[in-house]
């Protein structure tokens, strides 16, 4: 919880937020609430996200983590986030490679995922970085609220890649 605050500064930017599937957030206290679910996901083994901090500063700047773990078929997706200061950076692509090393290595993973709207090509451009390929595009795939319905692509990296 003590990371609230700063949660709340890098989900209340609504250019960080424009290809999220939620909406930018108008309240501190959303950001407990995320949190919290984060939180709950891993406790039931559902999820597990991490705070991203520069070396030098304990201050989050963003977040990373695998959602939709499905131990039996060794596969779980991503989701990350990060303040538009640190944009471009390096930071994420960092973050990034210790969680899919983690991944693979210390869960065992077979593959994961990350779904993208397609016009995130900020996002797109990362995972094509890191080795994901893309699959395909998943029409009215997720119902993202406000946004409605919306396409996505589905990217993708295995174990043997």
């Amino acid at each position: 919880m003590a990371d609230s605050a700063s949660l709340f500064r890098i989900l209340s930017d609504e250019q960080v937020t424009r290809f999220y599937d939620d909406a930018a957030f108008t309240d501190l206290s959303q950001a407990s609430e995320q949190i919290e679910a984060w939180e709950n996901g891993y406790q039931h083994r559902r999820c597990i996200r991490w705070a991203i901090t520069r070396k030098d500063d304990p201050i989050m700047i963003g977040s990373c983590g695998f959602y939709g773990i499905h131990p039996w078929h060794l596969r779980a997706s991503i989701g990350y986030e990060l303040a538009r200061s640190f944009w471009r950076t390096g930071i994420m692509s960092e973050a990034l490679r210790a969680i899919l090393a983690v991944g693979f290595n210390e869960m065992g993973l077979n593959r994961i995922d990350a779904v993208v709207l397609p016009a995130n090509i900020a996002s797109i451009m990362l995972l094509d970085k890191l080795g994901f390929a893309k699959e395909g595009l998943l029409r009215g795939y997720e119902n993202w609220d406000s946004k409605g319905f919306v396409d996505l692509e589905m990217h993708a990296l295995t174990r043997k890649e």
